[in-house]
């Protein structure tokens, strides 16, 4: 196992306090609580965000960007979007010195459910994006202005086909994700534009490709463009109830 390295002082990390440092090439965050000092891996395992700026509480911190939280003594993730844990180091304090070095064992990853409220952001409920003027589309949440039956029949398929999109991460498809921002349809062309959980998930190029053989599988859709955007960024709070529902989230 690796030695113990000082890291800092303990005069640097003051109660309430946090500092990032270097251990075993790897950034790590100390977190300080009252007497005890927490060694965590400053990233976030749901996409790399610095956890430097979360909020610690009950003995947890969370990433600034989506709100996962984590566990500062095992490093299990305790609440979506994270499904996996992040590392935890050995702390000792000493001489004045805090010194650290990486812990011994593996985290087991773990998920608790976190309660979330929908957000109301311009536009639509659900944070999309509205249509272009002189183009009709829908989107996960109810539109702006009311469209017609036959509209409103083919918005519902072209929901329904995404809804057969499942996210491999949560296994809950990709219009109670929150993911749908919204889709226009100019009678032979679907346009879709939908975000990810994250910038660097992995599964983006899959749900592309999915979603638009979905709706490919339409017979009014010759050709179905799906655009990823990161504005507004996707956060839980887009969840619809049916997916709150099935994470177990209340």
């Amino acid at each position: 196992m690796a030695e113990f390295e000082r890291v800092a002082s303990i005069g640097e990390l003051a109660d309430g306090g946090r500092l990032s440092v270097v251990v075993d090439d790897t950034p790590v965050l100390l977190v300080r609580v009252g007497s005890n000092v927490y060694a965590i891996e400053d990233a976030c395992s749901h996409d790399g965000q610095p956890l430097t700026d979360g909020a610690v509480a009950a003995g947890q911190i969370a990433c600034p960007r989506h709100g996962a939280r984590f566990d500062l003594a095992s490093g299990k993730a305790m609440c979506m979007p994270a499904t996996e844990g992040i590392r935890v180091f050995e702390v000792e304090l000493r001489d004045g010195g805090i010194y650290s070095r990486p812990a011994s064992g593996t985290v087991s990853p773990a998920l608790v459910p976190v309660a979330v409220e929908m957000p109301i952001v311009s536009g639509h409920s659900c944070g999309c994006s509205t249509p272009a003027s002189g183009e009709s589309g829908t989107c996960s949440s109810a539109p702006v202005s009311e469209p017609s039956k036959a509209e409103r029949s083919l918005d519902e398929k072209m929901l329904e086909a995404l809804r057969q999109v499942i996210d491999p991460e949560l296994f809950v498809n990709i219009v109670d994700l929150g993911l749908v921002y919204s889709i226009n349809y100019d009678g032979e062309r679907a346009y879709v534009d939908m975000t990810l959980t994250s910038p660097m998930c992995p599964a983006g190029p899959q749900l592309v490709q999915q979603a638009k053989m979905a709706l490919e599988r339409l017979r009014e859709v010759n050709e179905a463009v799906i655009k990823i955007v990161m504005t507004p960024p996707w956060s839980p709070d887009r969840m619809t109830d049916e997916a709150r529902d099935q994470l177990g989230i209340f």
